[in-house]
């Protein structure tokens, strides 16, 4: 197989689903790690010998490709330990948590205790109020909205045995064992920052060769809405680290290098410069910079989506099939059963796709095979089901004539990735960009373009459908009608102005 990075091959421990998809997608990454697991690669330092943060690796290496994090693990524990109701913490994160809250209060001037305490427990509000993976995790485990570098945390699994054996006063003034406060965790285990993030990352990093000038924007918006709309939160956060460290006497924050993984060389190659322009575009729009974060983890799910989506049919050498789009939703509407049976051929590539790579790699135990097919399946199908769910972009979430759908927010995303900021085209070109794109289906045309046989007859259907799309954009504010025959589609944004060097 051949692979991207190049000298990035498979082991012994590769799937059925890493040989069409890359190692790996799965299953219990939830929808917002995606993003953040992309943004902690592009936010950490870069290959063997840490050259840099915040930009892309070369898209041209051909071998392994490294990057350091930094747990920042007294920054998480302030943040997460307090409020999490998982209550399997070791002693010792007790310990050092009320070690931190005493130091930051030794750094408040002019204030009694309780002034203090009420100080405290408002800065840890305000940063838990961007918390986005909870759940029934500890602690450790879970995760912010990324809004700026120091708030995109590594997965971190916690040494229960090791940890539990741990003696504040034995360690504490230690220079020799101190470091195991914060550095008796699991950094790479890939639990819940499976690798979702990763292949995405390299979809766009192999979207990115060849096209240096793209690279340079590319990194530019990301440190933009980073480093500039995330500077207060930054600021608070390196802030309390820092305070954890020098109580700590720290010589140096831990780190842990991480290696990335790799993708089949063909699998998204030829949508890898739609995902590039479409983040472009996105990035470039001065809107507020939470909502700007929020839209964006579920439009990078809707490209991965697609990355799923591809890679299946170039696997199996057949044109991709079309994301038939219900926006009436009407229980005996003619569209909803088209767009049910469409859904279903979706699937049906999935399980084709995995059959045929099962066979390629017959293993002569059949109950083995078997087995391989049902967690490359849970890696690949379900995750498009589940997360297509989440979206609102399959429905119903339960029960028959599952089909896909546009929620309002995957509207605005692919509004404001396919049409620059302040510009704007018609509905029709709007509607063929979409087919292009992602083979959308919700008018007339895009229907007659799918079916290639001459048989129209749905056509008056699929134009009640791009009625009801055309209310829908309306409604959002991307949509002027000029005229009874012309409607435009508008990106209301202003684009974000490169006059600050970062």
């Amino acid at each position: 197989m051949q692979t991207y990075p190049e000298n990035v091959k498979p082991d012994s421990r590769a799937t059925l689903a890493t040989y069409i998809y890359g190692n790996r997608f799965h299953a219990d990454q939830t929808l917002a790690e995606y993003l953040i697991e992309f943004l902690l690669v592009f936010c950490a330092e870069k290959g063997e010998q840490n050259q840099g943060k915040l930009c892309f690796h070369d898209p041209d290496s051909k071998d392994v490709l490294y990057y350091t994090v930094e747990p920042r693990m007294g920054l998480k524990r302030f943040i997460f330990f307090d409020k999490s109701k998982k209550n399997d913490a070791a002693e010792i994160d007790k310990l050092a948590y009320q070690e931190l809250i005493s130091e930051l209060e030794k750094r408040i001037e002019d204030s009694d205790a309780e002034e203090k305490r009420d100080f405290i427990e408002s800065l840890q509000d305000l940063l838990h109020g961007y918390a986005v993976v909870l759940r029934k995790r500890t602690w450790c485990a879970q995760a912010m909205l990324p809004i700026c570098p120091e708030l995109i945390f590594c997965e971190a699994m916690p040494k229960k045995k090791e940890r539990s054996a741990l003696k504040w006063d034995e360690i504490r003034n230690d220079p020799e064992k101190k470091n195991k406060i914060d550095g008796l965790f699991d950094f790479d285990k890939r639990n819940f920052l499976a690798r979702g993030g990763e292949l995405y990352y390299l979809h766009i990093l192999q979207g990115l060769q060849n096209n240096k000038d793209k690279q340079e924007k590319l990194e530019y918006l990301l440190r933009e809405l980073l480093l500039v709309q995330g500077k207060k939160m930054s600021e608070i956060a390196s802030f309390i680290q820092k305070i954890w460290e020098d109580s700590m006497g720290y010589d140096e924050s831990p780190k842990q290098k991480l290696r990335l993984a790799y993708i089949p060389e063909r699998a998204y190659k030829n949508v890898a410069g739609h995902s590039v322009d479409e983040l472009i575009n996105y990035l470039s729009c001065s809107m507020h910079p939470i909502k700007k974060m929020e839209l964006l983890s579920k439009g990078v799910m809707l490209q991965v989506m697609r990355m799923l989506s591809v890679a299946t049919t170039n696997y199996l050498g057949t044109e991709r099939e079309c994301w038939i789009i219900d926006m009436k939703g009407m229980t005996a509407d003619i569209v909803k059963k088209v767009a049910s049976s469409g859904f279903r051929k979706v699937e049906d590539t999935f399980v084709t796709a995995l059959g045929q790579k099962s066979v390629e790699l017959a293993s002569a135990d059949v109950d083995k095979r078997m087995q391989e097919v049902r967690k490359a399946r849970k890696d690949s199908l379900e995750i498009f089901r589940s997360k297509g769910k989440e979206l609102q972009c399959i429905i119903p979430t339960s029960g028959p004539y599952e089909r896909f759908a546009l929620p309002e927010d995957s509207i605005r995303f692919l509004v404001l990735a396919l049409v620059k900021p302040g510009e704007k085209m018609t509905l029709d070109m709007f509607l063929s960009k979409l087919y292009d794109r992602y083979r959308i289906v919700i008018g007339p045309a895009e229907y007659k373009k799918m079916v290639k046989t001459g048989d129209y007859s749905l056509a008056n259907s699929f134009m009640e459908n791009k009625v009801a799309f055309q209310e829908f954009l309306k409604a959002t504010g991307f949509l002027h009608e000029l005229s009874d025959a012309t409607s435009i589609v508008v990106n209301p944004y202003d684009e974000v102005k490169e006059d600050e060097i970062i």
